[in-house]
């Protein structure tokens, strides 16, 4: 009979005042103490150099090409601090490997280095240096610091034992020439995630009444505004506060016209769930019928989802009670008219479909609640 299923919390450790007192932090500095792979072969040239440092006299240079006919393996090697085994535990969560780096001409776009921590069983721990280490966004002829945090570094593939460390090695990939100087550890705090696009909050889509046209499209998301041989469809002032309205002209008479239509969505192309809704609210709108009507439908009103099916109504003069207006007049249409013909969970827009021909002036299209007895 289990008594306690909870699990244990990771625990970071603490951050020690001081790094020296845990590990040595210069890996390198001036001297090539406890360092491998300065040489000349068929990948590479590494040597210690007085052409250029960040600080002291001396930096390592480096000329690359893994592309190279006989090329297997290109890179160096440090051991630091006479090669004794180090105890990185304690500062894995807390420190970073720094170190200064410039081009030795021009710039390069990335710096194919592979950071390897490799403990004295052979166990390894990578970290490649991709661009977001970069002080800057590429490295040129400035020396500038590229960061790495131990914390970033893969440890489980290899198995590395980050209490028994015994050098750092330096892969080089693909090709470049660079200069590097004063390598060591340093304490690490990240900075802030700032995410790079915030998702507006939208207000809840159902709550009604939601204008969806009203001088304009509710946060521009409408279309149709078109025009074509079959279909003009514009803004224009019904006052003069500059107030506006859709004039719409259309003939599907005219010839292939299979598509004279329009639509918005009123929550940012969010899907919308109106499923509740559909017993007690209405589509409603302003309409002034400049040509066409009577019996005969002026377009069919509803929804779309996404899936692209649709459920419509076809508005004539069965919605207004003395026919289809030639002044303004309020218009509702129930939307428990509409035929159960989409996913009403997952509603993309308010769809309109213009039908024969005619000419009508739109506004204040909305979705609203019924009042019911």
């Amino acid at each position: 009979m289990s008594l306690y299923d909870g699990t244990e919390p990771v625990v970071v450790s603490p951050r020690p005042a001081l790094i020296e007192t845990i590990v040595e932090p210069v890996i390198y500095y001036d001297q090539p103490k406890d360092m491998w792979g300065l040489e000349s072969n068929a990948c590479q040239v590494a040597s210690i150099s007085k052409e250029a440092a960040f600080s002291g006299s001396e930096s390592i240079k480096l000329d690359w090409n893994r592309n190279a006919v006989d090329c297997k393996w290109a890179g160096i090697g440090i051991g630091w601090d006479g090669y004794a085994g180090k105890d990185l535990t304690e500062v894995m969560a807390h420190a970073a490997i720094e170190m200064r780096v410039r081009a030795q001409k021009g710039k390069m776009f990335g710096l194919p280095f592979v950071l390897t921590l490799e403990d004295y069983s052979g166990g390894m721990g990578f970290c490649f240096t991709d661009n977001k280490y970069f002080e800057r966004t590429l490295i040129d002829q400035e020396w500038q610091k590229v960061t790495v945090p131990l914390s970033d570094f893969e440890l489980q593939t290899e198995n590395l034992d980050p209490s028994n460390i015994k050098q750092l090695q330096i892969e080089l990939q693909q090709q470049g020439s660079v200069y590097l100087d004063d390598i060591k550890l340093i304490w690490y705090t990240p900075e802030p995630v700032k995410p790079w696009m915030v998702e507006e909050k939208r207000p809840d889509p159902t709550d009604f009444p939601v204008l969806i046209f009203g001088n304009s499209f509710i946060n521009d998301n409408g279309w149709g505004l078109v025009k074509n041989d079959c279909i003009h469809t514009r803004l224009e002032n019904r006052d003069a506060n500059g107030d506006q309205f859709i004039h719409a002209t259309w003939q599907k008479s005219a010839g292939d016209c299979g598509f004279t239509a329009m639509g918005a969505s009123w929550n940012k192309w969010f899907p919308v769930d109106l499923s509740a809704m559909l017993k007690n609210s209405a589509i409603q709108f302003d309409i002034q019928l400049i040509k066409g009507g009577g019996s005969q439908p002026i377009f069919q009103i509803g929804f779309e989802d996404y899936d692209r099916g649709k459920s419509m109504v076809a508005v004539a003069s069965n919605y207004v009670n003395k026919g289809m207006p030639s002044t303004w007049s309020k218009v509702q249409v129930p939307m428990s008219d509409l035929p159960p013909s989409l996913d009403f969970t997952r509603i993309k827009q308010l769809y309109i479909q213009f039908e024969g021909d005619g000419e009508a002036y739109l506004d204040n299209i909305q979705l609203v609640e019924l009042k019911i007895p």
